[in-house]
């Protein structure tokens, strides 16, 4: 796993009516002092921008409710539930149109550095001559930096450091409890058969792998999406220890299917569902979310030695990145079926 060079390349000097920034690949990037409109060009930014400051995103990438994401009202920002679709450059979504997202006046769009689309991103969005600024995100190690990166972007400097200190503590406490351990063998249950699922190292999986899990299915990832088939016959062979499912309405029927009955993982009851209030914890998108998804996989994978209340640090983590006051009834809910 790379290591991130805290505050490496970044530098801010201000003017009268501009600052200048220096992304990680030596871009400087001139910006007005103050940076209240923004867009993120994939979810994972999008995201990011929403647990910085909601009210300085312009549009989404896609509906904010989808089946992977709940998108409770209960948890999040009026505003960004009422946010406009401009759409995005990776599939699954509506293509974006770089004259409608002009449209928005943005004075900044992030870009995700270790998408695989990036210089086909960076190339697409010179043309409007909007500024950029990329951020990395692809591994867990990266969110710290990210949330500084960006925090710096846009204006919220106090705030990115806030959570770039909290996530750092939890990211060190969960490798430390894991990374010495003999790794779970898991399969991540995709699609409405459940026989999607991602590459051992795509990163898709990135959060379980950090969590002390390995993926039984090894491959290499074919595109931007993943969701990569499989029969039922070769997970048979698989047999995996754990199952982890995306989709809620799957995850009963698989429960309850009499062949995935014959699966190690569902004899013994190790399959779980990916909480998704108000985003998913895991994937689709990867997002800040993941600070608290590594608690909860890791727990599940190694709960003898990851031994941590759950439901407190499910209540700090929504009250420090969502501003949300969970009830105990609301966390017990969240944390799901384990």
């Amino acid at each position: 796993m790379k290591s991130i060079i805290l505050l490496i390349a970044l530098f801010l000097t201000t003017s009268m009516s501009a600052k200048t920034l220096t992304d990680l690949d030596g871009k400087k990037v001139t910006l007005p002092d103050v940076t209240d409109r923004v867009f993120g060009s994939s979810p994972p930014m999008n995201y990011l921008l929403y647990t910085l400051n909601p009210e300085k995103m312009i549009g989404l990438n896609f509906a904010a409710k989808n089946s992977n994401n709940s998108a409770d009202e209960k948890f999040l920002n009026q505003k960004f539930l009422s946010l406009p679709v401009i759409g995005s450059f990776h599939g699954g979504g509506q293509s974006i149109n770089l004259e409608t997202l002009m449209t928005y006046k943005p004075q900044l769009v992030l870009v995700w550095q270790d998408d695989m689309l990036v210089q086909t991103v960076a190339r697409e969005i010179e043309k409007t001559k909007i500024p950029t600024f990329m951020i990395p995100f692809r591994e867990v190690n990266d969110m710290p930096n990210a949330f500084r990166l960006a925090g710096n972007a846009i204006g919220e400097n106090k705030r990115g450091e806030v959570l770039a200190i909290y996530s750092q503590g939890i990211i060190s406490e969960v490798h430390n409890s894991v990374s010495k351990l003999k790794p779970v063998r898991y399969y991540y249950a995709e699609g409405m058969d459940g026989l999607s699922t991602e590459c051992d190292k795509s990163f898709h999986v990135e959060a379980m792998n950090f969590a002390g899990g390995e993926n039984v299915h090894k491959c290499q990832q074919s595109g931007i999406l993943g969701l990569e088939k499989i029969s039922f016959e070769t997970l048979l062979t698989y047999n995996p220890d754990v199952i982890i499912v995306q989709n809620s309405s799957v995850f009963f029927d698989l429960k309850n299917d009499p062949m995935w009955k014959n699966l190690r993982a569902v004899k013994s009851g190790h399959i779980h569902l990916v909480p998704v209030q108000p985003f998913n914890w895991i994937d689709r998108p990867p997002s800040f979310m993941r600070v608290l998804g590594i608690q909860w996989l890791a727990h599940l994978f190694h709960p003898k030695e990851y031994k941590v209340d759950l439901l407190k640090r499910t209540k700090e983590f929504y009250d420090l990145f969502l501003h949300v006051k969970l009830s105990d009834e609301q966390t017990k809910n969240l944390v799901g079926d384990k």
